[in-house]
């Protein structure tokens, strides 16, 4: 079996886990959105509307289909429509219990690495796998390869992956030039960080070695 082959894994994310996921998104993403609102509080008992508003999200139709697409789940629309809408009474704990009754948690098993079991392959191939079926191309990708450069160019499935690991690795997300244009939400698979309107700033996290070594660092708090 080749090293980066990944371990079956059946662990579901809990309620609790996935509004953590939406805290920190929105805690990354928001500031950058003029259109969003980086004060507000993501709560459990928040509604569908407030949520949609202090992330600047899509209708309910789309914004299912990029929920099933980041945690690689397959809920059907009729069921994104029962608990979108109506989006001023439906609450977002809804939507946390339905995601945590399908999404499986990524297995960070260690990888033989010429020969010993390695944690950080482990955890460095995990994200590569899951960049790639999200359409990213990771030919080139390694663990030296610059965060900044690949979240330029595939910025939603790159902060979904990062923010999915449950951990918050990154402290803010910056951009050095204001955008003179501005494209509708940050959750769509697009380019929003285009070069010649803005630089992206993501702190001391420089390349993927330095985000899977965050990662496992966060990780060891976490269960400490």
């Amino acid at each position: 079996m080749p090293y980066f082959e990944m371990k079956e894994n059946t662990e579901k994310y809990s309620t609790e886990e996935v509004l953590e996921i939406f805290k920190e998104q929105h805690r990354l993403c928001s500031p950058l959105d003029c259109e969003a609102d980086p004060w507000a509080e993501i709560t459990a008992e928040m509604t569908i509307r407030e949520w949609r508003w202090a992330n600047d999200l899509l209708e309910w139709k789309k914004l299912g289909e990029f929920l099933n697409q980041e945690f690689r789940i397959d809920v059907s629309e009729k069921e994104w429509f029962e608990n979108l809408e109506p989006a001023k009474s439906r609450k977002l704990i809804g939507i946390c219990k339905l995601i945590s009754n399908h999404a499986i948690k990524d297995d960070y098993e260690p990888k033989k690495l010429f020969g010993q079991p390695c944690i950080k392959a482990g955890v460095f191939l995990t994200i590569k796998r899951n960049l790639k079926q999200k359409g990213v191309d990771v030919s080139e990708l390694k663990p030296s390869s610059s965060l900044v450069e690949y979240m330029d160019k595939y910025f939603s499935p790159v902060l979904e992956e990062i923010t999915l690991t449950g951990t918050r690795p990154i402290e803010k997300i910056e951009t050095k030039i204001r955008a003179k244009t501005r494209t509708k939400g940050f959750w769509k698979s697009i380019n929003i960080f285009e070069p010649e309107r803005q630089e992206l700033l993501i702190g001391e996290v420089k390349t993927f070695r330095d985000l899977v070594e965050k990662i496992i660092e966060e990780k060891k708090k976490n269960k400490a």
